[in-house]
């Protein structure tokens, strides 16, 4: 099932602590022409491609700025031009949740949308408005909002991004989100600083396998409790089901099933290697899906699989889980190109090493 990324608007109401996309360029958002343009390109893939289902996921910035009418003629425009092939479209969503009204969720329940991702977090001043990133007025709208999911019988989930500023309470950090009584689960991701770290909140991929490997006992201890937190909710599962389900970052298959639309109709593979100009798939004012879907500039993700299998990555005996790490972590703009595994695929064997194998009894063979 492919996955498009759709950023329709830039623009975002929150300053976080570890985004840079709006400081670095002027928030763009996607007129209501293109937005009609891409859904009847959407109708001509999926009529030539019927027993395929495809995931849009609305992302930002911050979508729900948008406003419930351009959402309103979205669904216009699906019911208009969709109308034999809407129902192999599935919508998804990502949003802080600061704005949420029952305005919105009426109409995401016409779209199909009954589960919303977001993120949180709790140490002061990392999420909030304006210069001095006001947590207090941030935090208040977001469980505002979660209230409203609530009601709605909404799910919800979130990102956590570990922060130098959590490094030293991991599992203070822990009880807290993990007891925010969330219908989802969440993920711990490393935060991610791609220019000056303005905000000293940077860490090293070693701090980050300590982060997670203290909690990961406690977690293990009480996994039926708290089942669906990540990444290790992850590994057990491809453990325990012999198979692979991984997310696009570990999983070393991306290469074919994801795209990124962005507010001027730009695409790419993904948010991020259009945040940083590199694989580039046109316009889609100029190109079809299909021809987006099949570009041959793709074709350098799948050998990089195989490439790794024999080099990098050789012998490994993570590679299942970790398949030498996301391809744009391994880009940097000293070394061009993707033939590498990347520093955090070092810290998944440092993790399974140092923590899982030791505390689980589980021993990975090659």
């Amino acid at each position: 099932m492919p996955t498009i990324i759709f950023k329709p608007t830039e623009s975002c109401n929150s300053n976080c602590a570890y985004c840079d996309v709006v400081a670095r360029k002027a928030p763009k958002t996607m007129s209501l022409e293109l937005l009609e343009t891409t859904f009847i390109k959407i109708n001509e893939y999926l009529l030539e491609n019927n027993k395929e289902k495809l995931t849009l996921i609305w992302h930002g910035g911050e979508p729900l700025l948008l406003g419930i009418d351009y959402f309103k003629t979205a669904l216009r425009f699906i019911n208009e031009h969709c109308k034999e092939t809407k129902h192999l479209l599935e919508h998804a969503i990502q949003s802080n949740l600061t704005l949420m009204k029952q305005e919105f969720i009426d109409i995401f329940r016409e779209m199909g949308i009954t589960h919303i991702g977001t993120s949180f977090e709790p140490i002061a001043n990392i999420r909030g408005p304006g210069k001095e990133i006001n947590s207090k007025v941030y935090n208040k709208k977001f469980f505002e909002g979660i209230n409203i999911l609530k009601d709605n019988d909404f799910g919800w989930g979130f990102i956590y991004v570990v922060t130098k500023k959590a490094l030293s309470r991991p599992l203070d950090i822990f009880y807290f989100l993990s007891n925010l009584k969330l219908s989802g689960g969440f993920m711990m991701n490393p935060v991610l600083i791609y220019g000056k770290d303005e905000n000293d909140i940077s860490i090293t991929p070693k701090e980050y396998v300590d982060f997670i490997g203290e909690i990961f006992p406690v977690w293990l201890k009480n996994k039926k409790r708290y089942p669906d937190v990540d990444p290790f909710k992850t590994i057990m599962k491809n453990i325990e089901e012999e198979g692979e389900s991984l997310g696009c970052v570990d999983s070393g298959n991306c290469a074919y099933g994801h795209l990124y639309i962005g507010p001027s109709g730009e695409t790419s593979q993904c948010g991020r290697s259009e945040d940083w100009g590199i694989i580039n798939y046109g316009n889609i004012n100029d190109r079809s899906l299909k021809e987006i879907f099949e570009d041959p500039r793709r074709e350098e993700l799948l050998i990089r699989t195989n490439y790794l299998l024999e080099n990098d990555c050789a012998g490994c005996r993570f590679w299942k889980i970790c398949h030498g790490g996301c391809p744009l972590d391994a880009y940097s703009p000293e070394k061009e190109g993707l033939m590498r595994k990347t520093a955090w695929c070092d810290v998944r064997k440092l993790f399974m090493e140092k923590y899982f194998e030791p505390i689980t009894g589980i021993k990975f063979n090659k």
